[in-house]
């Protein structure tokens, strides 16, 4: 039996862009294992697509043989069914789609091969248990005692939602909409933000992370904070109206940078106070966190710093890029009870075995400066590139640093750029606890180094001192890579940001990863573990 998870809920785009639901994806398992995760942006290669009803066709002709097939549709504010443009796949649930763990049965009408129908069972479940489903991929099962949280923009009847899994059920403790609603919003929808950052209200799928990032580089003041909450964070007022307010209340230049780390500590506190507070409530011992404020990576290693709970499980496509798979991997596990434990390589595409046979050359190339590109084996799912499609250049060298994040990538100056190291390496420059954490594998956590170890990585040091790092585990291309890197050059690490140019999708294709090489101007990109020129 292949289960069919998918998250395509149609809605309307403003300026070819998506207005509300995005990031459209489809996830493929089989007695417990992921067979495969579609990000319908890594084959279209437009960013955030939401066209997956043009698209599920042509995905489920190439993945889907003659064993029998169920469907699992994740729902949305905007709405409960999906329909493909051709009318060939419907799925209908047969009654509202509450905020529960139950899937609501569905219709499905499939019509494969134009006029014959082909049977399928379905169901459909919420947005905001999609979002905790998606973590059972990269655990296996939830640990008895657990907090199951989704924190969101908007899912399905909430932006946040908190469950007790006491081994068998999971039972919902809270929903709400306005619970984090302001927090959450300053990093989606803030006047604030918009002006800091420059951007524009279509903007707002980018405005999370460059708003983190931008955070980073000023100061929490206590009297910003009273003044944000005295006007509700301006977060009902056109931008206008605002910056004439900032001006008047700070000159012609407000201070961006201390509001943008004072908005960042207020939704550290309020996230903090919220799961902090279902813990108390629960008493669980484990907490499993999804939705998009758990990219969020500052809030995500201070949870974890808490010492609240024995265990903090986020996943690495724990935004929308999830619900697909998180939907197929909850029907097979209320099924069997489990799920295969997997790595974050689970979007298959070109890649076979990754040759080790050019590490020493490529070693010797990065320590010289050079810029490299990985397109290897399997792609990561999710937002982060975390290895297999990756550029990679030394960290310990500023000039080269700008060169990969601001010349190359694009990117603006404030943001900050994450380091992969080894586990020996990540004992020594942050301790064992860090070099243990779940979130480290997955560059969902920040740090601070021991003393003595900044010049090693003074290249991506953000300018709050944290280091946004991955300790790469059960890689062994870049295992042995960062392994002559340090044991032969002395270099600590390497710069790792996602393989792709301003505006684009994360390369899927070796053929991608040419063209955006070419285009981006890398020294030489690695394709399964051979270097090739661009």
């Amino acid at each position: 039996m292949l289960t069919v998870g998918l998250y395509g809920i149609k809605d309307t785009t403003q300026g070819g862009r998506p207005t509300y639901t995005h990031d459209h994806n489809v996830a493929f398992m089989r007695e417990g294992r992921v067979i495969d995760v579609v990000a319908l942006e890594r084959i279209t290669r437009r960013k955030h697509d939401n066209r997956l009803d043009e698209y599920i066709a042509e995905v489920l002709r190439e993945r889907v043989g003659d064993e029998p097939v169920r469907f699992v549709s994740v729902n949305a504010f905007v709405g409960d069914g999906f329909q493909s443009a051709d009318g060939s796949l419907r799925i209908e649930p047969t009654g509202p789609v509450g905020i529960s763990a139950t899937p609501v049965p569905a219709r499905v009408r499939w019509y494969p091969g134009g006029l014959h129908p082909r049977a399928a069972a379905g169901w459909a479940l919420c947005h905001e248990f999609a979002h905790v489903a998606s973590l059972l991929p990269f655990v296996g099962r939830f640990e008895p005692n657990s907090l199951l949280v989704h924190i969101d923009g908007g899912a399905s009847d909430s932006a946040c939602s908190a469950w007790w899994w006491d081994g068998s059920e999971a039972r919902l403790v809270e929903a709400s909409w306005d619970r984090l609603k302001v927090p959450v919003n300053n990093f989606n929808t803030s006047p604030i933000a918009r002006m800091a950052l420059g951007l524009g209200p279509e903007e707002h799928l980018a405005m999370p992370g460059k708003f983190m990032g931008f955070a980073g580089h000023g100061r929490v003041v206590p009297f910003l904070r009273a003044f944000l909450e005295e006007h509700s964070f301006f977060l009902d007022q056109p931008e206008d109206r605002v910056r004439v307010l900032l001006r008047a209340a700070f000159g012609s230049e407000p201070p961006f940078a201390d509001l943008a780390a004072t908005i960042q500590a207020h939704f550290e506190d309020e996230v903090m106070a919220a799961i902090l507070g279902w813990q108390e409530v629960t008493g669980a011992a484990h907490l499993y966190y999804a939705g998009g404020a758990a990219l969020n990576i500052p809030t995500n290693a201070r949870i974890e710093a808490s010492a609240r709970f024995r265990s903090v499980h986020v996943p690495p496509c724990t935004n929308d890029t999830g619900l697909g798979l998180g939907a197929a991997a909850w029907i097979e596990y209320v099924e069997r009870g489990e799920v295969e434990v997997n790595g974050p390589f689970l979007a298959r595409g070109e890649g076979g075995e990754v040759s080790l046979a050019h590490v020493d050359e490529i070693a010797d190339r990065l320590a010289a400066g050079e810029v490299f590109g990985l397109c290897n084996g399997d792609a990561e799912v999710g937002p982060r590139a975390l290895g297999h499609r990756s550029i990679v250049a030394r960290p310990d060298d500023i000039a080269l640093r700008k060169r990969v994040s601001e010349t190359i990538k694009g990117r603006e100056a404030y943001r900050p750029v994450a380091p992969m190291i080894l586990d020996e390496v990540a004992r020594q420059a942050f301790g064992s606890d860090v070099a243990a954490s779940p979130l480290a594998a997955l560059m969902l956590g920040a740090w601070c180094l021991q003393p003595g170890w900044e010049g090693w990585f003074k290249g991506v040091l953000h300018a709050d001192g944290s280091l946004r790092a991955q300790v790469v585990r059960d890689d062994p291309f870049v295992e042995a890579l960062l392994g002559r890197l340090w044991h032969k050059h002395g270099v600590a690490g390497l710069i790792n940001t996602s393989f792709n140019g301003p505006g684009e999708p994360i390369v899927h294709t070796k053929a991608d990863a040419i063209d955006s090489a070419r285009r981006l101007g890398l020294d030489g990109v690695v394709l399964d573990g051979s270097l090739h020129r661009p």
